[in-house]
């Protein structure tokens, strides 16, 4: 009995029992993430799916054991428990009712629920298992299915990108650099470029995929105890569980496996949504009112602006600017999860928010984000007369590399080459004359090259270096190989 000081007098009326059951109330959500943003992979990271994942582990746990040890779980009882260990029989609902009204330990109302619906075999659901077992196991299900969805997309966004890029190869464009003209190119080349970061991302997933994603099925803080105690082989129990649900045993375990691959994998759909928000960016600007070099169809009844009705001709870049956002918050998810790697001794809570938050939000937002920017790549055209333009905005001036290497091969020092182009560009924009009349009228720069070399030099058209070889190279690695495989 509990002793209190002299004197002591409570104040305030103690609850009757404890209640959790502040985050049940129906209907009341604030993440838009399921409402505004969720797709498909949603299904794999919901309320159902994490149920199913936990149960999943459950029944695999007691299925090997049974089939090893019979003698442990008859395989009568282990069947039973399979065939319950679903969401049709174990209802989400039930669980958090549960939860919130009796055990307050979220495994401790799986297991009941669970138990009930498996009858008399429910005495050996979850033997020789701890909670880690079943909520580790079941997020490493969540992330290899969550991987293998998003791998997926990831790689149609990429296509499309690089089917952009063969498309537009032969159109010349001014390429910026700091928001400057800078050099002549492809108008392909970006989206070139971009696909071939699609692939890198796709590949650091598949890595993860193969390397980051661990269960566990080996007991309190990681020892094999009961299955060690009991005679039973905890190793072979967990080999067989694990793989036949497609996922590898961590191989080594304290209450969890290492945290480090869940940071990993967050992290690198933080470096995917990175690429897009990049992508995004790229495109925002080329739609700008005074660059104009891209267009997307209006759809019939997109509203731009309430007030300003004009803007419905090109249109706001919202989905572009959708994808930006989505980049900033999957960042931070990704901080969240690096500063989850730590905990105090080998198991704590402290990570169990940032894992139902951060981890299925990071997943659905970014495959998200990858399908919007899909669906802008497939839409957008070019706007050949304002790629022309914009190309002629220097008057030629963006050749000056070119003309300065010229020179410097003709035998003029590379202080004197930069000087000669350099002040031809200042004389043509001073002037608003063309690039090549600036340089016909110097004659230091007759003194090396010819008029009609001075002429094709200074033709943004015919510098475009080797970009729309580089655009074939990607298309021809990447679509042959996508085509190949289905």
């Amino acid at each position: 009995m509990a002793v209190r000081k002299a004197g002591y007098k409570r104040l305030r009326k103690r609850p009757a029992k404890l209640d959790v059951s502040y985050g049940s109330v129906k209907g009341a959500t604030i993440s838009p993430v399921g409402l505004r943003y969720s797709t498909g992979i949603a299904g794999i990271f919901g309320d159902s799916g994490y149920l199913d994942a936990l149960l999943k582990a459950e029944a695999a746990s007691s299925s090997a054991l049974s089939s090893i040890y019979p003698e442990k779980i008859p395989e009568r009882d282990s069947r039973k428990i399979k065939s319950v260990a679903d969401t049709l029989h174990v209802l989400p609902s039930d669980v958090r009712k549960t939860e919130a009204m009796e055990t307050h330990h979220e495994m401790g109302a799986v297991i009941k629920e669970l138990a009930a619906k498996a009858g008399k075999s429910g005495r050996y659901v979850h033997y020789a298992m701890t909670s880690a077992d079943a909520v580790e196991t079941g997020k490493a299900l969540q992330l290899r299915d969550g991987l293998k969805a998003l791998i997926e997309t990831v790689k149609a966004v990429r296509d499309a990108s690089i089917t952009a890029a063969k498309e537009w190869r032969d159109i010349p464009c001014i390429l910026r650099t700091h928001g400057q003209h800078a050099m002549p190119g492809s108008f392909g080349l970006p989206f070139a470029f971009f696909g071939y970061c699609l692939d890198k991302s796709a590949a650091r997933l598949g890595y993860d995929l193969k390397n980051m994603v661990e269960g566990k099925l080996s007991g309190a803080i990681g020892t094999y105890d009961v299955s060690a105690d009991e005679g039973m082989d905890g190793f072979l129990i967990e080999k067989k569980a694990l793989g036949s649900l497609g996922i590898r045993p961590a191989g080594i375990s304290m209450q969890t496996p290492p945290r480090e691959g869940i940071a990993c994998i967050i992290s690198d759909l933080a470096v995917l949504c990175g690429r897009i928000e990049s992508m995004a960016h790229y495109i925002k600007t080329l739609k700008r009112t005074e660059i104009l070099e891209i267009e997307e169809p209006q759809e019939s009844g997109t509203v731009s602006s309430s007030a300003m009705p004009h803007k419905n001709i090109h249109g706001n870049p919202y989905i572009e600017e959708r994808c930006i956002s989505i980049a900033r918050t999957v960042r931070g998810f990704a901080l969240t999860e690096l500063e989850s790697v730590a905990s105090e001794d080998f198991r704590d809570l402290t990570a169990s928010l940032s894992d139902r938050v951060a981890v299925p939000e990071a997943f659905v937002l970014t495959d998200y984000s990858c399908r919007l920017m899909e669906n802008v790549v497939n839409r957008i055209d070019p706007v050949l007369e304002n790629i022309e333009r914009n190309l002629e905005a220097t008057k030629g001036a963006v050749t000056s590399q070119r003309l300065m290497s010229r020179l410097i091969a003709r035998g003029a020092s590379r202080e004197r080459a930069r000087a000669i182009v350099r002040e031809a560009a200042a004389k043509a924009y001073a002037s608003n004359i063309q690039y090549r009349e600036a340089l016909l009228s110097d004659q230091r720069v007759l003194g090396f090259l010819s008029r009609k070399e001075i002429t094709e030099l200074s033709d943004p058209r015919t510098y475009m270096g080797r970009s729309r070889e580089m655009i074939d190279r990607i298309a021809s690695k990447y679509l042959k190989a996508r085509h190949a495989t289905g």
